[in-house]
């Protein structure tokens, strides 16, 4: 029941995303051409139904079989293995809008750019977590620095000494599990770089 809810608001999403056409654009539309554009664009050919509606207030039904032979001639230009890895390497999805004849195509495309999308992925995960590690590191330096200069400060009570000490010691801990998990993240890092330039020159001919 959710995966058919989930598909209906798809689609839901799929037509309100068209852009709206106007008493005029319909009056003098060109389906063949708005067919392509769609096609060409990797709308769904289901967008003749948005299409259909918005025109029927002004008395205009769109030609579904003109509309499909331009959504069709577009596709070829969508449909590519090349176009296919370029929105899977962005992340970007997929309506299934090409036709069964060009689908296989464009799927083994959009299937590589999705995995060296993912490798990216992981590569900016622990870049990022590398980078804070060094970033929490730079930052306890400075305070556990700073704490020890507060700690013979003049005008301090014993009470206040042994809270700052056991800031101080507590910023030590934390400094030294920080430093007994770089090598870990920097490993990691390298993995994750190696691997996905790996990837790149594996789809390299794309």
């Amino acid at each position: 029941m959710h995966l058919k809810r989930l598909g209906i608001t798809s689609a839901i999403l799929l037509l309100s995303s068209c852009a709206n056409m106007n008493e005029s654009d319909c009056l003098t539309a060109d389906w063949k051409l708005i067919g392509f554009e769609d096609g060409s664009s990797g709308k769904n050919e289901l967008t003749i139904s948005q299409h259909r509606k918005e025109c029927a207030e002004y008395g205009v039904t769109p030609d579904l079989n003109v509309y499909r032979q331009g959504h069709f001639d577009g596709s070829k230009r969508f449909c590519t293995a090349n176009n296919g890895f370029s929105r899977g390497r962005q992340g970007k999805d997929y309506s299934r809008s090409c036709p069964q004849q060009l689908e296989a195509e464009f799927l083994t495309g959009f299937t590589d750019g999705q995995t060296l999308h993912a490798l990216k992925k992981v590569l900016n995960q622990k870049t990022s977590e590398l980078e804070d590690a060094y970033e929490n590191l730079d930052w306890l330096e400075h305070t556990i620095a700073e704490k020890n200069e507060l700690m013979i400060a003049d005008g301090l009570k014993r009470e206040q000494r042994i809270i700052i000490r056991d800031e101080i010691a507590l910023y030590q801990q934390q400094q030294s599990e920080l430093f007994n998990i770089l090598p870990e993240l920097k490993q990691e890092f390298e993995n994750a770089a190696q691997t996905y330039e790996i990837g790149k020159d594996e789809f390299s001919y794309y």
